[in-house]
């Protein structure tokens, strides 16, 4: 009876010590403890701190929104051009009906964001801001879905701190701003990892997730191989943590694979050198010129290995010094993420890596695997900022994990970081919004030609002789003329109609290059960069428009 009496107490006093060591597990504050866990003055702080970070965010987007960078740029006038066309005559304005890629310059274009401009372009008019504003808008909605993604990983305190940092990230301010194909692909990426981060057994979210990464594949080049990559990762993860079913499984998988088909067949007919084919409304071009994604991808080059090689020290360099030293994508001094920051997003990579239970860590090995198909992506091709931008947020998160696990371990650590941030971030928006870096952007986004060309339109009706040292000139034009390509692809004369970026001779009554400018007795308007017409300067007037001069006979 005493030994039975004896039996029982020790088994309550175990239990009671199990007990009371799991109520210390949960209520653990320096493992657990995140804003809003104390109540609802804590839930009211939450909120604020979720309020002023959107909102900064959001400042330091539309401030000066449309006016920098100045002018356009080449390939942003590209998808608008292509987009109208679509709107109004129902094809591209290389004629193609409804494409799954667009022909663009002749070696292709993505063309998701074309797509996505339609609506604006109906509603507002074809403008430079207009071409701007779906990526402005889509930059903003990711801060608030940066949020629930880094919560989901690693708590509350992390999703703020990645919230922040995505909001004063310089990348993703300045990719917030301008209208390339590229810029586009983040948001499409983030939304279909969001819902992949929402799949259980119990749900439908990866079928969700599956049409969202399938539409990712439309967005920009790299796509191609990052989705594919990151996918053939990432469901091994959700089958060993049972988050799908099998059925979900397939059904999600006949998704991807029916919204991504139409684009796997333009890869097909373009590598095999196959007919162009029309499957309903839709068009898959044969494009005339060799496809960009050939140009660029290691696995085309002929000597593979030799190339990654190549491709891995480009985007090491690139990473640890955070800039491509291209004025569109970095504002020196300050790289992709404040310079200095690479190997604190790489602490905490480290720290996400799970180290127990991986079942029960299926999030942090999903990001994992978002970022190892970027650094396949970048050693698959030659790393810019434009075509590894996947690689970004994830580092992003990182960093935000890095920081929570130093405000752990050592609390000032955390009010020093983030003010860290924010001077540097102060120091960033002072000088994006300098007249320096104003000054810099001229160039490369052409400002004044399209005002140029414009008053050259209005001022005569006689032939219109333009500068060939802009990019692409014939692009501005057809962006201003808004025309029908009916009415210029009959007489469209490319110096060489198999090149990479075809360039036209002539366009309806414009000539491009002075070489190409014999006729001057008709009156001809010249476009001028720093050259002179060929007959006497003295005989025009002349207007300016920045570095463009606009001689009017």
């Amino acid at each position: 009876m005493t030994e039975a009496r004896f039996a029982q107490q020790a088994r309550r006093k175990q239990s009671k010590f199990i007990g009371i060591k799991r109520v210390r597990q949960i209520t653990d504050t320096r493992r657990w403890k995140t804003p809003g866990s104390g109540g609802p003055f804590q839930m009211e702080r939450l909120q604020i701190l979720f309020v002023l970070i959107l909102l900064l965010g959001i400042l330091a987007r539309v401030w000066e929104f449309g006016s920098l960078p100045p002018g356009l740029n080449q390939d942003e006038a590209s998808t608008a051009v292509d987009a109208y066309s679509l709107y109004r005559f129902g094809v591209d304005r290389n004629d193609a009906p409804y494409p799954v890629h667009l022909i663009a310059w002749g070696s292709g274009m993505s063309a998701l964001y074309g797509y996505v401009l339609i609506p604006f372009i109906a509603s507002v008019g074809l403008s430079p801001v207009t071409v701007r504003l779906p990526v402005l808008i889509s930059a903003i909605l990711t801060i608030p879905i940066m949020y629930w993604i880094g919560k989901k990983i690693a708590g509350q305190r992390v999703g703020l701190l990645a919230m922040f940092l995505l909001a004063i990230s310089p990348w993703h301010i300045i990719m917030s701003r301008w209208g390339h194909e590229a810029n586009f692909l983040p948001f499409v990426f983030i939304v279909g990892f969001a819902f992949l981060l929402g799949s259980a057994a119990d749900n439908q979210w990866f079928i969700a997730a599956a049409g969202v990464l399938g539409l990712c594949m439309y967005s920009y080049a790299p796509a191609l191989a990052a989705v594919p990559i990151f996918l053939a990762l990432a469901i091994p993860v959700l089958v060993f943590a049972r988050k799908i079913t099998r059925l979900t499984l397939l059904v999600g998988l006949a998704v991807f694979a029916t919204v991504a088909a139409p684009i796997g067949l333009f890869v097909l007919i373009n590598s095999l050198k196959l007919n162009s084919l029309r499957i309903g409304f839709l068009s898959i071009p044969r494009l005339p010129s060799r496809p960009r994604y050939e140009d660029q991808a290691a696995f085309f080059s002929g000597a593979f290995l030799h190339a990654l090689k190549v491709n891995a020290l480009q985007l090491g360099s690139l990473l640890w010094n955070q800039t491509d030293r291209q004025p569109w994508n970095v504002v020196e001094p300050y790289g992709y993420f404040y310079r200095y920051t690479a190997p604190v997003a790489a602490v905490g990579a480290a720290l996400t890596l799970p180290r127990r239970y991986l079942r029960d860590s299926p999030e942090r090995l999903l990001l994992l695997c978002w970022l190892a198909a970027s650094v396949a992506t970048g050693l698959l091709q030659p790393a810019n900022i434009n075509r590894v931008n996947l690689i970004f947020i994830p580092l992003i998160l990182f960093t935000a994990v890095c920081l929570d696990w130093l405000g752990r371990h050592w609390r000032p650590a955390l009010p020093i970081g983030v003010a860290l941030f924010l001077v540097s971030f102060l120091a960033f928006t002072r000088d994006y919004h300098g007249a320096r870096y104003r000054e810099q952007l001229n160039g490369p986004f052409f400002t004044g030609f399209l005002e140029a060309l414009d008053f050259a339109r209005k001022a005569s009706d006689n032939p219109i002789c333009v500068t060939d040292r802009v990019n692409m000139p014939y692009i501005f034009v057809l962006f201003g003329e808004q025309m029908n390509p009916a009415e210029y692809l009959p007489g469209m004369v490319y110096d060489d109609p198999r090149a990479t970026f075809r360039m036209p001779r002539r366009l309806d009554r414009y000539r491009f290059g002075l070489k190409n400018c014999t006729n001057h007795s008709d009156g001809t308007v010249y476009v001028l960069q720093d050259e002179l017409p060929l007959t006497v300067p003295e005989s025009y007037t002349v207007t300016s428009f920045g570095a463009y001069h606009v001689f009017v006979p």
